[in-house]
């Protein structure tokens, strides 16, 4: 498995988390095809696979102790921008990858507790179908690009 190894506090948490969303997808009888999929200037943290549906998977990974009651979950942070980009990465990497099927795309939140040596998984949600193109592109970016002559 491809990690980035960017030392950085938050990328080790974000790579602790990916592992875990792995394993966890495992565990759910899916086979994972791709981790860290990167093309055109994007990423896809994990493409995992089954029965008939590929899923394009997003992991965020949070320390609990900085989510609070009024924080927004760690989806949250899977914003309209981070959805076309998946969205249009997942296009790449079917034409270059076919395969039958349906696409579907999930977020994994990974919710982390500090233990002695290293974070602990406290909670692990899958949200399938957390996201389309519905929600990545919404009316009014729709009606944007039209009026700039450049519709998907």
């Amino acid at each position: 498995m491809k990690i980035l190894k960017v030392k950085t506090r938050n990328r080790e948490i974000g790579n602790f988390g990916e592992r875990r969303a792995v394993w966890h997808l495992i565990k759910k009888g899916y086979r994972i095809l791709k981790t860290n999929y990167e093309a055109n200037g994007a990423e896809i943290d994990i493409i995992a696979r089954k029965k008939n549906i590929t899923a394009f998977v997003e992991v965020k990974a949070r320390n609990v102790k900085h989510v609070g009651h009024m924080e927004a979950r760690p989806a949250s942070a899977v914003n309209p921008e981070k959805q076309r980009k998946i969205i249009k990465l997942s296009g790449y990497y079917r034409r270059t990858h076919p395969f039958d099927g349906r696409m579907r795309y999930d977020i994994i939140e990974v919710y982390l507790e500090d233990g002695k040596k290293r974070p602990k998984v406290k909670e692990i949600k899958h949200l399938e179908a957390a996201f389309n193109l519905d929600t990545a592109y919404d009316k009014s970016y729709y009606y944007k690009r039209k009026k700039e002559g450049s519709v998907l």
